[in-house]
């Protein structure tokens, strides 16, 4: 079990982190410059820590999310860090194949923890080998698919659950959150409406109509050729 100012810390590193992209998210809005999203994240996470009244932004923030999960942290972590240049990013079939993952385990868990589903699959985090056992597969399965994303937030996930960084003793609290499987729903949900505008059907129709305008201008450019 780690100390108690260590899990203090983590516990509200996600929140922190989750601050900092949109620091960082602010600042690519306005601006290329990767020191200008810098100085945008660093202002924002300072601003959060400046109480209004008796609570800060950070506290409240966390007070709603609670501690968030090592998703949450090692996909805040890998943008800001994207962003900034401090690393490159990942590969799409990175972020797809670890959004499909995200988004499989919430549907596994939430709607049967608000008792949609006959069965509780939470209490498999507490004890047992099926959720490690499934957490391991996916992480082999991952890994043979060249996606580094998977088998990294899994192995972070069970450190930090071996070694206690948080209060929670349940190994789905390190694995996943409601704000990170909200955010693999929008990322699939976005990646299926670009697939649908790029598919050949509409670029055939788009295609189909250039040519028509193009004869209409060339016979009154050149009446000759009539």
């Amino acid at each position: 079990m780690a100390p108690d100012s260590i899990v203090w810390l983590t516990e509200r590193s996600g929140a922190l982190l989750v601050i900092a992209a949109l620091g960082t998210g602010i600042g690519t809005l306005f601006s290329r410059s990767r020191a200008f999203r810098a100085i945008a994240a660093a202002l924002l996470v300072g601003l959060s820590l400046v109480p209004v009244g008796t609570v800060s932004s950070l506290t409240f923030l966390y007070s709603v999310v609670g501690p968030l999960s090592l998703a949450t942290t090692i996909g805040c972590a890998i943008y800001i860090g994207s962003m900034l240049g401090l690393m490159p990013g990942p590969p799409r079939h990175n972020m797809l194949f670890t959004a499909v993952v995200a988004a499989v385990l919430g549907l596994v868990l939430y709607p049967a923890a608000i008792g949609l589903l006959p069965w509780d699959p939470y209490r498999m985090g507490f004890h047992g080998a099926l959720l490690p056992t499934a957490l391991v597969v996916i992480a082999v399965a991952a890994g043979a698919a060249n996606s580094i994303i998977v088998p990294l937030w899994i192995a972070a996930s069970a450190a930090a659950w071996q070694s206690g960084l948080f209060i929670s003793k349940n190994l789905w609290d390190y694995v996943i959150d409601p704000a990170v499987w909200l955010a693999s729903l929008v990322l699939l949900a976005g990646a299926a409406v670009r697939a649908i505008i790029k598919h050949p059907s509409h670029r055939s129709q788009a295609s189909a109509k250039a040519p028509v305008r193009h004869e209409e201008g060339s016979q009154k450019q050149h009446p000759e050729w009539d």
